[in-house]
């Protein structure tokens, strides 16, 4: 690949970062109150009412179509294919170090469990992610699309793993623009 092939796949992640920037979902997590909460009464009635702030499902769903540009190994920007084009890079050490960082505390965040516990064991990130994207967001993966149905269902699972999703995606944006800023420094590095 070309120097001039490989600028173009770094502007194109770059792009794709300042379109989530831009969206509602990035604006409203990063502006407004998001979360879950709970209202119950002292007596013994039952749950009376959980509620969740922040994006709505729109947003959702318009953030999740240009965030599989990041995850999914068939398009250049993923970060998989982002780690290989790093690795070709005749750039410094330091940025190619930066960048394997960046994505390691990504991985990092992604295979920590959330607090979420089903039959007994708990959730990662990363299968919150893979479920709500390839279960019910992008792609319908049949069993994949049977565990996000379950948990959109009951309304408090709904809300929890819903949060969750936009707890993470929120820290995985950050890491996207720090990503988009390096790969600022590293084109002014190529372009010398």
């Amino acid at each position: 690949m070309s120097i001039e092939e490989q600028i173009k796949v770094l502007k194109f992640f770059n792009e794709k970062a300042t379109k989530l920037e831009n969206g509602s979902f990035t604006k409203i997590i990063l502006h407004e109150s998001t979360g879950v909460k709970i209202s119950y009464s002292k007596t013994d009635q039952p749950l009376i009412e959980i509620l969740r702030e922040g994006p709505g499902d729109e947003s959702i769903d318009a953030f999740a179509l240009t965030f599989r540009f990041f995850i999914q190994d068939n398009e250049k920007s993923s970060f998989r294919n982002m780690a290989k084009l790093y690795e070709q890079l005749p750039i410094s050490q330091e940025s190619k170090i930066e960048f394997n960082e960046a994505r390691k505390e990504l991985n990092d965040a992604l295979d920590s469990k959330a607090p979420i516990n089903v039959d007994g064991i708990f959730l990662t990130y990363r299968h919150i992610v893979d479920i709500f994207i390839y279960g019910g967001l992008s792609h319908a993966n049949e069993k994949k699309k049977e565990e996000y149905d379950i948990w959109m269902l009951n309304p408090f699972s709904n809300h929890l793993v819903t949060n969750e999703f936009i707890y993470v995606l929120s820290y995985v944006i950050s890491l996207i623009f720090y990503i988009r800023d390096l790969n600022n420094r590293v084109m002014a590095e190529l372009e010398k």
